[in-house]
């Protein structure tokens, strides 16, 4: 990678996460859900039934986590547990008539979302390997399998982050930010606002918590032509967690380059517009 595709492949990836993020919460009902927790939802669609403990292992998330987002979507109506028939002690999780729709739309948003991020997939593919060879047509498949592969691309460059930028210390919507101030430089607090899809006063909450963190300074007259205007600049520490993914990235650029050529070529299969059977509840069979 060049000099500039480091920056420019942090760009790309980060406008795909979120705009995939943005996606899913159309869909889902979260709002700004973090891409673990989109890992877990994916893993809770697909494979059925999924148990608490296999939810941990795939999306990374501790047991306690995992028990607090289940225990969001029991309150919403879009999950059930039950004790394992195979083992008793594991506790599966089952999607409810409501939660099986929900997952119908997420399949239908998520087979729009892949469809119109060709262009960009493209390009993150070929800048990640220029000379990539070129690939044939795409095996079609479910676009859940496809939102979870990504997932676990992004799960993997989020841990590559020092620990005092993970395990809780930022949120999804902070570390876009953090991204965005690092590789823009001198970033008004307000062209965050349509990126991050939040208000004015979200933006300010934002900030003001990548400042607390110690990874983001406010400064003014960093602008010539406008002395009174604040501006964000990330510290030495925001600096090293954003490049901590660069590295990543570069390490990581042949999986990327294959997984984003997989995305610019999926086509949905017929199976992905059907809609699954509906869970009858715990311990019945679907209907």
């Amino acid at each position: 990678m060049d000099a500039t595709a480091p920056n420019r492949a942090m760009e790309l990836l980060g406008r795909f996460n979120d705009e995939m993020t943005h996606a899913f919460d159309e869909a889902f009902g979260t709002k700004w859900a973090e891409i673990e927790d989109i890992l877990a939802i994916a893993a809770i669609v697909v494979d059925r039934p999924v148990t608490t403990r296999r939810l941990s292992e795939l999306s990374g998330l501790d047991r306690r986590a995992v028990s607090r987002m289940l225990s969001r979507l029991r309150a919403e109506g879009l999950v059930t547990t039950r004790a394992s028939q195979a083992d008793g002690r594991a506790v599966e999780v089952i999607l409810t008539a409501r939660g099986e729709q929900r997952a119908q739309a997420l399949r239908t948003t998520m087979t729009a979302f892949f469809g119109r991020s060709t262009d960009i997939a493209r390009e993150i593919s070929l800048g990640m390997l220029p000379a990539h060879a070129p690939r044939g047509p795409a095996a079609s498949a479910d676009p859940i399998e496809l939102l979870r592969r990504v997932c676990e691309a992004g799960v993997a460059l989020v841990r590559v982050m020092p620990d005092t930028a993970t395990e809780g210390r930022l949120a999804a919507r902070q570390r876009a930010a953090l991204v965005q101030i690092a590789t823009q430089g001198l970033v008004r607090p307000n062209d965050l606002a349509p990126s991050l899809g939040v208000s004015r006063a979200g933006v300010a909450y934002i900030v003001d918590q990548l400042c607390a963190k110690g990874f983001v300074d406010r400064r003014r007259d960093a602008l010539p032509e406008d002395r009174r205007a604040v501006v964000l600049e990330a510290t030495a520490e925001g600096l090293h967690a954003v490049r901590a993914v660069m590295d990543g990235i570069a390490q990581q650029r042949e999986t990327l380059a294959e997984l984003f050529a997989d995305v610019a070529l999926w086509r949905p299969s017929a199976a992905a517009s059907e809609t699954p059977p509906v869970s009858a509840g715990p311990g019945r069979p679907a209907a």
